[in-house]
C-alpha cells in the first residue's frame, strides 16, 4: 500500500516529518531499511529535506505469511474498501490459529479469500472475539492500517442474554479484572487487576432472563463474561462462568468509528440469529 502526504510545512527533514505525522517506531525503521519513499514521484532518503507542497510517498510491500494454513470456507463480510474488511465472525471458530484451533479460525478463512482476491498482504485483527462469542471483526489488510486503527477510538456493543432480572435497567459495572495462573483462561474480579468498565441497557425481558446491550468502555478478555457473573447473572450458555447450555448468547453488532484514512464515520450493525424469539 501506499501512504501519500501533501507537505504543509516551509522545511522539514523526511524522518523528522514522518515522526511528526504519527509513524511508530518500527514503521519508520521500516521505510529507513526498505528504501522505500518517493518525493515527488523520485526515490528519497530519510534525512532527504522537505519543502512545502512536496508530495510524500511511502511504498509499502507486505507479503503474505506462508506458515499460516488456508481454510476454505464462507467469509460473512459486511464492509470492506481498500484498506481493511469487516466481517460477521460465527460462534465456535478462533480468530487466530493455535494448536488446538490450526486451521479453524479467522485468519485462515481470510488468508484464502486474500488467496481468492489477489490481497498480497498479512492479515491484522484490529480486534478480537472469544471461540464462542460471534460478530464484527475489523481486518486491517495491511501492518500501517492496523497501527493506524490504535490511534483510533471504536465504539463497540454487545448484544447477550444474562440469567435472571437485573435490579436496574441501566447502570455502568467497574470492577477490576485480573487473570488466573496459566494453564487456565480464567479472569476474575480482582483489586490488582486492570480496570474494566462496562456500562449496559436492558432492552427485553423475559420470563427468567433479559437480552442485554452492553458497550465497552475497556477492553479485557472476557469482560462482558466476568463482569455479569460478578453481579450474580451470567450470560446464557456461559459454561465458563455460568452453566451449560446451547451455545453462549453474546454477539458483537455494533461498531462505530472514525475512518482513519478517509475520515468519515464508519457504522455497522448486525444482529445475531439467536435474536429471533
Amino acid at each position: 500500500m501506499k501512504l501519500k502526504y501533501v507537505i504543509e510545512d516551509e522545511s522539514i527533514l523526511v524522518k523528522e516529518y514522518l515522526e511528526k505525522v504519527g509513524l511508530s517506531r518500527n514503521l519508520r525503521k521500516k521505510v529507513r531499511v526498505q528504501d522505500i519513499i518517493y518525493i515527488n514521484n523520485k526515490k528519497a532518503k530519510n534525512y532527504y529535506e522537505l519543502k512545502k507542497g512536496d508530495i510524500l510517498e511511502l511504498d509499502f510491500k507486505e507479503n503474505m505469511n506462508e506458515e499460516i494454513e488456508v481454510l476454505n470456507a464462507f467469509l460473512d463480510i459486511v464492509y470492506e474498501d481498500e484498506y481493511f474488511l469487516i466481517i460477521n465472525k460465527p460462534r465456535k471458530i478462533s480468530s487466530q490459529p493455535s494448536k488446538k484451533h490450526f486451521t479453524d479460525n479467522v485468519i485462515s478463512i481470510v488468508k484464502g479469500y486474500f488467496l481468492n482476491n489477489n490481497i498480497n498482504s498479512n492479515i491484522h485483527l484490529v480486534n478480537r472475539l472469544d471461540f464462542n462469542t460471534s460478530g464484527l471483526m475489523i481486518i486491517a489488510k495491511d501492518g500501517i492500517t492496523h497501527f493506524n486503527f490504535s490511534k483510533v477510538n471504536i465504539t463497540k456493543k454487545y448484544l447477550c442474554e444474562i440469567e435472571g432480572i437485573l435490579d436496574s435497567n441501566k447502570g455502568t459495572i467497574d470492577k477490576p479484572i485480573a487473570r488466573y495462573d496459566a494453564p487456565s483462561i480464567k479472569r476474575y474480579i480482582s483489586d490488582t487487576g486492570k480496570r474494566s468498565i462496562t456500562h449496559y441497557q436492558v432492552l427485553k425481558t423475559y420470563e427468567n432472563s433479559q437480552l442485554v446491550e452492553a458497550t465497552l468502555q475497556t477492553g479485557r478478555t472476557h469482560q462482558i463474561r466476568v463482569h455479569f457473573q460478578s453481579i450474580n447473572h451470567p450470560l446464557i450458555g456461559d459454561e465458563l462462568y455460568g452453566k451449560k447450555d446451547e451455545f453462549l448468547k453474546l454477539h458483537c453488532y455494533y461498531l462505530k468509528f472514525i475512518h482513519p484514512y478517509t475520515k468519515k464515520i464508519v457504522e455497522v450493525c448486525n444482529y445475531p440469529d439467536w435474536l429471533r424469539r
